[in-house]
């Protein structure tokens, strides 16, 4: 593989544009495209991952004939896919056809078991029924106002709220149809329907297949007497009856955290877990994409959210049985974690190469000022050890409480098998649980699998629990401790092994949304380091550490996926790269940032002179704005940039769950915000004091983000480029980075550019670092995918670190890689503002023993190089060098 290019496929950007799009791609150099789900999805989706058919094609893109079409043409450009795959949920709807079935038959239903719903949950209300919260207001002011509805389709019955199906049980016909019988009772169809009205009324919720036979009848009746022209229009209390007697039972959309029945992804009612774990389930949703996986040009399949799985090994396995050659999983690694090492896969879809990259550039020195500046700009400060366990308990509290309730019943009923554990109360084994997840360092572990780790992470996390309560009943901890990793009576161990797997797929959606959607939107110091994967407590990462990973790599995920954006990326990867740069400017940073607030206080207090108010924005939302304003000023026009920042900082503060929430907004202090950015980002005092520093910030972020694609493109792995950042990305927080991408420009500049390519200048290349010109990075980028397809064994082989020594030895990051008589000689810069002011003479990088005496060609700028036992940065044609063996 030579690099893989992500593309997000919606309805307005379907197979035909991307096959429009192939020759572009054959010449910008990568071999694969990685394409977002391609499945059957929920009506209008734009990001796919609401799959309701997993062996469909979407026919919005061009369905399995223009994929077919898409897949052939693509071979003849020498381009691969990629498949983003969903196994741990699907979306619920009208076209759902699975959910619908278990929405009519309940646990009678053939796909019962496709879903993980717990039909005998607490709530004896809920037996036996699946909850659906999806009323936008209480059940019974929707009942009262009229908003519930009927509609009959393909010889079925539905309850409708407004866009919303929902199938009714087939028993329950017989109310709808009894109402219709008087407006028949004159023709020749009466007996039809009453003859009908009783069958249905005779019906058991067990006898499925008679109910299939008697919707044959109804679809005759139906083309006779068009039912859908002719429903009744039932009293509030008749359709309460009939909704009464359902396998689910619909509510408002607020009860989902505590009374929710069914397992979802994160906290999206719209989207359902499925029980992939059960081999039945797991073949039924891989047909099609069976058939795909053994035509050429299918290579491989990322998957989507691993850790939401029962069993995440099992699940890989048959993924490899089925024919996938490669596999990437969609994973977040804890600081020190690695990917289980049974795993059938080829590493993961890039997020720790993210974070590594970045924290390599990021000038470890600048932490003290930063977090100095932060505190005194806020003055009451909560470290990032606190925000963590308080927002991942606000999670286990309000959106992700039902699922909490569940565990606590499931480990009650262990406690009570055991005379000497039945004493522990229901609430303080849910308090407990409560503690220890929120105390859980990783996602989650992979139990059975893996044991001796697991039980390092588990006891961790108890231990941590249990300082945090003294007070409490310790033993209870220690009972859930046992009860994860230790040993129970026989008959208990399929009740333990249920409630282990569903401990493990509950800790990581608290993980994910107590941190990356909640604690990175509270705790801000430098929002770069809050990205997806990311640790803020850890300000950067040594040249040693980057070092050790990359060897990692090479040694035993040489196609692990090489990410700097995604789309699901907090900050695109040249907006991160300006942020960073924030470190080496702490002086200038502190000074514009007070000098922000205070004109941002100027402002409030002109426009409330005469207009009362009632919230101002507090310090730590406008410390976000301000880093973000100084990062995006350049480049952008304000209005512009105002409604990006608008759009962004509402999603900010609903995710922080401090000011405003999704689940609670808060109108007033979200138009708030919104004038403060507006006011903020569009008056001539700001822009005054915005300049310096955002132009040093955009020249130091341009030279970070050519540093950081340089590390992509050469260290072991496989470079993934998120759709249009063959230009600078600026984008912020999805829907920001779903833009569509002008690929005209794109393609154009590669053109304008082929005589540089044959013929490299360091000249013109000089020129361009110094005005900073974005189609820089489409060069460098584009070059070096072309050495990577022309040599492709030294992309393979070893990489091993070069010495760099002197005064000011910490502004260079120095490598090779070599196979074989090849070899490749990188110097990639960190540090620009700093090591502006540096004197470099003395910096050297030694050239390793079996190396010396080669000639070599720097790669960018076409210079033939000699060097001798070592070199300095003045003996290289540009700033950062690719260094190319030549032939003896």
């Amino acid at each position: 593989m030579n690099a893989s290019y992500r593309l997000q496929l919606t309805p307005d950007f379907t197979f035909e544009d991307v096959r429009a799009l192939l020759p572009y791609f054959e010449k910008l150099g990568v071999s694969h495209l990685y394409l977002s789900p391609v499945t059957e999805a929920r009506e209008g989706s734009t990001h796919g991952y609401d799959v309701i058919n997993h062996n469909q094609i979407r026919e919005a893109f061009g369905g399995a004939e223009g994929f077919e079409t898409l897949r052939e043409e693509a071979q003849q450009h020498g381009l691969s896919f990629i498949l983003d795959y969903v196994p741990n949920h699907a979306g619920v709807g009208p076209r759902n056809v699975y959910w619908q079935d278990v929405l009519a038959y309940g646990p009678n239903s053939a796909h019962a078991e496709f879903f993980d719903v717990d039909w005998t949950p607490v709530k004896p209300e809920l037996q036996n029924k699946v909850l659906l919260p999806f009323l936008g207001n209480p059940y019974g002011d929707v009942l009262d106002n009229g908003e519930l509805g009927l509609a009959y389709d393909d010889g079925r019955f539905y309850a409708t709220y407004y866009d919303n199906r929902f199938a009714l049980y087939p028993g329950s016909y017989a109310q709808i149809l009894e109402r219709m019988l008087p407006s028949f009772e004159r023709t020749e169809r009466y007996f039809d329907l009453k003859d009908l009205t009783d069958d249905y009324a005779s019906l058991e919720p067990s006898q499925r297949d008679r109910a299939e036979g008697l919707r044959t009848r109804l679809l005759a009746l139906g083309e006779q007497i068009d039912l859908g022209a002719n429903l009744p229009t039932l009293e509030t209390d008749e359709m309460h009856a009939l909704l009464e007697g359902q396998f689910f039972r619909l509510s408002y959309w607020q009860t989902a955290g505590s009374e929710i029945n069914y397992r979802r992804f994160f906290d999206i009612n719209e989207l359902v877990g499925l029980r992939m774990e059960s081999p039945e389930v797991f073949w039924d949703a891989h047909r099609t994409l069976g058939e795909w996986l053994v035509k050429e040009g299918i290579d491989g399949v990322r998957i989507d959210h691993v850790d939401g799985l029962f069993d995440p090994h099992g699940y890989l396995e048959r993924l490899k049985a089925l024919g996938s050659r490669k596999v990437w999983v969609e994973k977040i690694l804890a600081h020190g974690e690695v990917l289980p090492e049974a795993w059938p896969v080829e590493g993961t879809s890039g997020y720790e190469f993210m974070n590594d990259a970045m924290g390599v550039l990021l000038y470890q020195e600048g932490e003290l000022p930063v977090t100095r500046t932060y505190r005194r700009f806020l003055g009451d400060y909560t470290p990032f050890e606190e925000e963590v366990h308080d927002a991942k308990r606000l999670v286990m509290e309000t959106s992700l409480a039902g699922e909490l309730s569940r565990l606590a019943g499931e480990l009650n009923e262990l406690s009570e098998a055991d005379y000497h554990t039945r004493d522990f109360t229901l609430d303080s084994l849910q308090e407990a649980l409560e503690e220890t997840i929120a105390a859980f360092p990783r996602y989650r572990t992979y139990l059975p699998f893996d044991k001796d780790e697991a039980k390092e992470i588990v006891r961790e996390a108890v231990q941590s629990a249990k300082r945090r309560n003294l007070a409490a009943e310790l033993s209870v901890y220690d009972f859930i401790e046992r009860t994860l990793i230790g040993d129970v009576k026989e008959d208990l161990r399929g009740a333990q092994d249920a409630f282990i797997g569903r401990f493990q797929q509950y800790t990581a959606p608290v993980t994910a949304k107590g941190i990356e959607d909640t604690t990175f939107y509270r705790y801000v110091p430098l929002v770069a380091l809050n990205e997806v994967g990311g640790e803020p407590e850890h300000f950067g990462t040594d040249t040693h550490g980057f070092h050790s990973r990359a060897r990692f790599r090479a040694y035993r995920y040489p196609d692990n996926l090489l990410a700097t954006a995604t789309h699901d990326h907090k900050r695109g990867e040249d907006t991160r790269m300006r942020l960073i740069a924030l470190a080496e400017h702490t002086d200038a940073w502190e000074e514009v940032l007070n000098a922000l607030h205070s004109r941002a206080q100027e402002l409030r207090q002109k426009r409330t002179e005469t207009t009362p108010f009632q919230h101002t924005v507090t310090k730590n939302d406008a410390y976000l704005f301000y880093q973000l304003l100084v990062a995006l000023w350049v480049d952008e026009e304000p209005t512009s940039l105002a409604e990006r920042l608008e759009a962004y900082m509402e999603k900010a503060v609903r995710e922080a769950k401090v000011n405003s929430s999704w689940l609670n907004p808060n109108g007033e202090y979200e138009e708030e915000l919104k004038t403060f950015v507006r006011e903020m980002t569009t008056d001539e005092e700001v822009a005054q004091i915005v300049e310096p520093l955002a132009q040093n910030l955009a020249k130091d972020g341009f030279l970070n983000g050519l540093s950081q694609l340089i590390l992509k493109l050469i260290t072991p792995g496989v470079p993934d480029f998120y759709q249009g950042t063959e230009l600078l990305d600026l984008s912020l927080v999805d829907p920001d980075n779903r833009r569509p991408v002008d690929y005209a420009e794109r393609d154009a500049l590669l053109d304008e550019m082929a005589p540089l390519f044959e013929n490299p200048d360091a000249d013109t290349l000089h020129s361009w670092l110094g005005e900073q010109k974005p189609r820089t990075k489409l060069y460098v980028m584009a070059q070096l995918l072309k050495l990577r397809g022309a040599q492709d064994s030294l992309f393979r082989g070893d990489y091993r670190d070069l010495e760099v020594t002197g005064e000011g030895c910490e502004f260079f990051l120095a490598f090779t890689r070599e196979a074989e008589d090849n070899a490749l000689l990188v110097v990639v810069p960190r540090f620009p503002a700093i090591r502006a002011e540096r004197d470099l003479s003395n910096v050297k990088v030694a050239i390793p023993e079996d190396m010396r005496g080669r000639g070599w060609r720097d790669v960018l700028s076409g210079a033939e190089v000699q060097l001798g036992e070592d070199f300095g940065p003045d003996d290289l044609p540009l700033p950062f060098a690719v260094l190319v063996s030549l032939a003896e």
